[in-house]
């Protein structure tokens, strides 16, 4: 089983490298937290972003699913959302240590 600490180290990875991404591409959205689930035997961190600039949604994301990688196997789903006019994709993740 993982550590607190270890655990509290992953998420701050985590919401740095996707925050700094985002930033760098002028994304106005930034990622506050990082979801983590105990199990029984293993820990699920969970997640999600948004790409307003639907142009750079494939750079970002490449740049971002890079990085999770990382941790294993990475399960991403995304989805074009339409909400009062603004358009943007928002990118949910979760992965298993």
């Amino acid at each position: 089983m993982i550590s607190t600490e270890e655990k509290e180290k992953i998420k701050e990875e985590i919401v740095d490298k996707i925050n700094s991404c985002l930033e760098k591409n002028n994304e106005s959205f930034r990622m506050d937290k990082v979801t983590v689930l105990n199990k029984s035997e293993s820990v699920k961190f969970m997640g999600s972003y948004r790409v307003y600039d639907r142009r750079k949604y494939d750079s970002i994301s490449r740049e971002i699913n890079s990085f999770l990688k990382k941790y294993g196997d990475v399960e991403i789903n995304s989805k074009k959302i339409r909400d009062s006019g603004m358009k943007f994709t928002t990118v949910s993740f979760n992965f298993e240590l």
